[in-house]
């Protein structure tokens, strides 16, 4: 009787322990250009949770990250992407954002991202929304937790031991973290360095960092084989060679044939459909929110201390609420204001410069609904953007 070989399945293993454990660093050529070029509009879900094609992208000087939430996906005319699609400065915006992707999700990108991030110019636009009394929720958070980046936090950290414990002790406030038995453990150990819970990491490491590889082989096929989903669909008669003032003409009449039917210079659809339904129970529902004590300051403090350390070049945009809007919705008008100066003053702090466009809450078209960017509000977006690439 033929003995049965195993040589067969050795070299499967051998081959499967091969291609996962070699470094993703020596796959990054396998991720085109050309998809790099696909994914810089995208809003692609998985790649904000990856590290490939993000990785690709800020090794090349032809982008300008540009780091957000929801408003990102507001493709209108005048937004960076189209117009810099059609009057072009030689780089080419790449978004990274969707909507509750708030402070600390992106500071466990830019930690995972440290080594990229030096001297790249970026833009961060920062969102009010985000700094309600709750700040992060646990759905918010968990919607667009990167398993990846959390291990690799937890493995393979890049950022100062003081950003580590910040950070592993923001990670167990969330559900997602608690849950999964393996990184809550190493997670523990930056906090805790008793002798059981250090053996306790010790003993998931080597079954956490084969885990962290798979997620890495995961993210690079993806980023390979992904297709992308979003087209620019940019209108040069309204936005080529353009003076300024043609720019904000072009932008206020598309706004206006698109919002007739609201006193807040909201987008009809918008309006419609997430507002008209439940316009009397809205009055006056924010008016607690508490937007100065949020503990989004904190979280959004890490993001600036990893840019910090980064040696990163960040422009931060600070964007207005949609003022008729909010004062139906009982937020102050003194609270608001409080924030715009609350986050300003923590920004330029670290040395960092800010836009602020606090002063356009009442500017009718600025926003395209209660709370995004639109039309008008992207023209001084797109102003900076060509000013803050010129400078040296």
């Amino acid at each position: 009787m033929k003995r049965p070989s195993f040589s067969p399945l050795v070299a499967a293993v051998l081959l499967f322990c091969f291609i996962i454990l070699i470094p993703n660093r020596y796959l990054l050529p396998m991720v085109g250009d050309k998809k790099v070029e696909e994914a810089a509009v995208d809003l692609d879900f998985e790649m904000f949770q990856g590290e490939m094609i993000q990785k690709k992208m800020l090794e090349s000087p032809k982008y300008l990250p540009i780091y957000g939430s929801s408003e990102l996906s507001r493709l209108d005319t005048f937004h960076p992407s189209n117009y810099f699609k059609v009057n072009s400065i030689g780089v080419t915006p790449f978004l990274v954002g969707r909507g509750g992707t708030q402070s600390f999700v992106h500071f466990l990108n830019f930690a995972d991202q440290k080594d990229g991030l030096k001297n790249k110019k970026l833009l961060f636009i920062l969102s009010p929304q985000w700094f309600y009394r709750e700040g992060a929720t646990q759905a918010s958070f968990g919607a667009n937790f990167s398993t990846l980046q959390a291990y690799r936090f937890a493995l393979q950290p890049k950022v100062s031991e003081k950003l580590q414990l910040e950070g592993a002790k923001r990670l167990l406030t969330f559900d997602v973290v608690r849950n999964d038995a393996m990184l809550k453990t190493l997670l523990e150990a930056k906090i805790h360095h008793d002798e059981k819970t250090q053996m306790k990491a010790n003993i998931v490491k080597p079954f956490a960092f084969l885990f962290m590889k798979v997620l890495e082989k995961r993210d690079l096929l993806h980023s390979i084989l992904d297709i992308p989903l979003t087209r620019l669909h940019p209108k040069p008669s309204l936005i080529k060679n353009k003076t300024w003032d043609e720019l904000e003409k072009n932008a206020e009449e598309m706004a206006k044939s698109r919002s007739t039917n609201n006193r807040f210079y909201i987008d009809d659809f918008y309006y419609n459909k997430r507002i008209k339904p439940k316009i009397a129970e809205l009055k006056g529902f924010r008016k607690n929110s508490g937007l100065l004590v949020s503990p989004e300051y904190h979280d959004f403090q890490m993001v600036l201390d990893v840019l910090k350390e980064a040696k990163a070049k960040p422009l931060f945009v600070s964007v207005p609420v949609n003022g008729y809007w909010y004062d139906y919705m009982g937020l102050s008008k003194s609270e608001r204001n409080g924030y715009y100066q609350k986050i300003k003053k923590q920004i330029e702090k670290e040395g960092f410069p800010v836009l602020d466009l606090s002063n356009h809450e009442y500017d009718p078209y600025f926003l395209k609904d209660s709370m995004h960017l639109g039309y008008k509000g992207w023209l001084p977006i797109d102003k900076a953007i060509i000013e803050f690439v010129k400078q040296e």
